[in-house]
């Protein structure tokens, strides 16, 4: 049975960023530009090269991630320590190339991360079971398929399982399962997937975020949050919790949620896009376990 390896490669530059991309896997033939992937064996590895000009894309990405690399160079500036406290909130493994460990150190010593400057190495760290969810970032109709829908397995996979499309709370079910284009029976968590539904119209699941198992709670605020001290006191922020985005009040030391989201194991990541220019717009983060 297949299982998947999620990598975000994060750099102030995007021309470094694709070539950290490039010794890790190859350029998906599919089209998708930002996707990267290599299979050793049963694992598929995916890396994932979100815009680094969109402070949420980048959080998507590492939401969903098991592991991380993050490129460095000399010339030190406010992106990249907003991107090494993005890091340091999603609380993944990874592997951080710096140009000048010292210079990284002197501005990022006292983050988690720094204890992962390395050389370069392929690292895959194992996705754990999210508790029930599939991130869904794109759906569209298949002549002689139906709906189909993109995504990754945050959980394991078959082929007749139900779930809950999010956020129209509609139930589906799982007709086929692809990976890389071949048929798939079941499939475990880290995996990308492409999912055939059954008993379902396109226009019925438009704006679909995820899938999640029958059964799953769902949660209107996040009571508690760790927030960083770096960054500005925001009053509305977005949660990104396992790819799912909602807005959100801070009240205190909780976050009021737009949107109920679905209670999965995993950080929500919690960004505020309306900090002062050159500020880092990571507030923190919440750990929820399910």
């Amino acid at each position: 049975m297949l299982r998947g390896s999620i990598i975000t490669v994060l750099s102030t530059n995007e021309q470094e960023a694709f070539r950290v991309a490039s010794m890790l896997g190859k350029r998906d033939r599919g089209g998708e530009e930002r996707v990267y992937y290599r299979k050793v064996g049963d694992l598929v590895r995916s890396i994932l090269i979100p815009s680094p000009g969109s402070v949420l894309d980048e959080a998507i990405a590492l939401s969903i991630s098991s592991s991380f690399y993050f490129r460095v160079n000399n010339e030190v500036t406010w992106l990249d320590g907003e991107k090494a406290l993005l890091l340091e909130a999603s609380g993944i493994p990874g592997v951080v190339l710096a140009d000048d460990t010292n210079l990284f150190m002197k501005y990022f010593g006292e983050l988690g991360i720094s204890k992962f400057v390395s050389e370069f190495r392929e690292f895959d760290a194992e996705v754990p079971d999210r508790g029930g969810i599939v991130y869904v970032d794109r759906a569209f109709n298949v002549k002689g398929v139906g709906v189909v829908v993109l995504g990754y397995a945050l959980t394991q996979v078959s082929v007749h399982d139900r779930f809950i499309a999010y956020p129209m709370k509609l139930e589906v079910e799982v007709r086929s399962i692809q990976v890389l284009d071949e048929d798939q029976d079941s499939v475990m968590p880290g995996t990308r997937v492409g999912l055939a539904l059954r008993n379902v119209r396109l226009e019925d699941i438009e704006g679909i975020q995820a899938l999640v198992k029958p059964g799953t709670r769902f949660i209107g605020s996040i009571n508690d949050f760790n927030r960083f001290k770096w960054g500005d006191d925001a009053r509305e922020v977005h949660v990104i919790l396992n790819g799912i985005k909602v807005m959100g009040k801070i009240e205190g030391n909780s976050i009021a949620l737009a949107r109920e989201l679905p209670m999965v194991s995993g950080r929500a990541l919690i960004i505020n896009v309306n900090a002062r220019p050159r500020r880092p717009r990571i507030v923190g983060y919440a750990v929820i376990n399910a």
